[in-house]
């Protein structure tokens, strides 16, 4: 009963994106929800548990399907249904989560080779191995014993992401960034290795990863762990708000008009901000308009514009990229508005607050930029201990928009 009603609820909003992470369902169930490319990702709970840990699983079961499959969607997760099918059983255990370690599940589970998954997909039987992998039961669980590369390498990935609420007129209105130390690990033996930010005071809430020695980033502020083999998330961490100046890589600016009750026009104009002197990059501003809206006329002088009308009429504007040295980028909407009682019968209805039916209330954007930290954390140096090879190093550092509204 509990997901035909949550799927009831999805065709209601008028985009994925605007869903409540929670939602509460009929008899007593929360459905609880994260949404990663084209797929929905779904936890039902039955009894008191914290919301946040649930969002945290998801979050897991998809990096773990990530690393095991590649790419997913819905052909990738029906060609590997038996590696997914085990991966799920071990990973959650009598509705209890157990592990999404990549590290330890790959103990668990075998990683299909090519042979298998053809051998799958004709027959429609999982191939399972006849040697059941070792089980790391040392007191490193997330690193196993032995482990060679030809080529030993350590990449660290700092992703921010900036989640911010701008005014019509530019104004920030509120402003947070959070952000992943995300890592790849192809080194040799069991190294111990010390990570050192130059900004680690700015970090707050910082989660890591069970590799990493906890007494050692309290008392010296340093990151000391022994890597999983593989890629994996060595923390996740907020940045302090008196520590987080309110930069935006994008200006953003809109007018909305009306010229009759019927008629209205947005603009919407946006020029690369602060970015370190980076170009703006994969720029989408998504303008969800009125259920009543028709006639919907745009025009752009840069990027591409799309429109669509899957659950309720919106406008999507992509920008390649948008550096300091482009002139600013203008988009602008012009609609008409049916009244009220001529809306088709079985339309989608917008919620019923003041003026909901007749104005569009927010855009939402997304963006990146590739080379550029917000928060000005970056990696002073990265250490090895325990084995003398030579190390080959690399760190990249992308900000990105979260969840970023402008509003009319």
């Amino acid at each position: 009963m509990e997901l035909p009603a949550f799927a009831k609820y999805l065709r209601s909003v008028s985009s994925l994106h605007e869903a409540e992470p929670v939602w509460s369902a009929p008899q007593d169930t929360v459905c609880i929800h994260i949404q990663r490319g084209e797929l929905v990702y779904l936890g039902l709970v039955s009894q008191e548990v914290p919301a946040l840990e649930v969002l945290e699983l998801l979050e897991g079961v998809v990096q773990a399907l990530v690393e095991y499959i590649g790419h997913l969607s819905e052909l990738t997760l029906k060609e590997n249904f038996a590696t997914v099918y085990q991966l799920l059983s071990e990973m959650v255990d009598s509705g209890s989560a157990v592990t999404t370690d990549t590290s330890v599940l790959r103990g668990l589970v075998p990683v299909p080779s090519l042979v298998d998954r053809v051998i799958e997909n004709v027959s429609g039987i999982g191939i399972r191995s006849e040697k059941r992998p070792d089980v790391n039961t040392s007191s490193t669980p997330w690193r196993s014993q032995g482990i060679r590369h030809t080529n030993n390498e350590f990449f660290v990935d700092i992703i921010e992401r900036i989640d911010a609420t701008v005014g019509a007129d530019g104004s920030v209105v509120s402003y947070d960034v959070s952000g992943d130390i995300s890592c790849k690990s192809r080194l040799t033996g069991m190294p111990e290795l010390l990570l050192i930010l130059n900004r680690a005071e700015a970090m707050d809430d910082v989660a890591f990863h069970p590799c990493v020695r906890a007494s050692k980033w309290h008392t010296e502020r340093v990151i000391g762990f022994v890597p999983p083999d593989g890629q994996f998330k060595l923390a996740s961490f907020h940045v302090a708000t008196d520590a987080a100046p309110r930069l935006l890589p994008l200006h953003l600016h809109a007018t909305v008009s009306r010229q009759s009750d019927q008629s209205h026009t947005i603009e919407i104009s946006a020029d690369a901000g602060q970015s370190g002197n980076r170009p703006v990059e994969k720029i989408q501003v998504r303008v969800p308009l009125p259920a009543q809206a028709y006639n919907i006329r745009v025009q752009c002088k840069a990027g591409t514009h799309t429109v669509s009308n899957v659950r309720l009429p919106q406008v999507e504007w992509s920008l390649k990229s948008l550096s300091a040295a482009d002139r600013g980028a203008r988009l602008t909407i012009q609609y008409q508005v049916r009244a009220t009682g001529s809306v088709a019968t079985g339309a989608p209805q917008l919620s019923p607050s003041p003026g909901s039916s007749q104005s569009a209330l927010a855009a939402f954007v997304d963006f990146e930029v590739a080379g550029y930290s917000v928060s000005s954390i970056k990696v002073d140096s990265l250490k090895m201990l325990v084995e003398s090879y030579k190390l080959f190093k690399g760190v990249r550092y992308v900000t990105k928009a979260g969840s970023f509204q402008l509003r009319f």
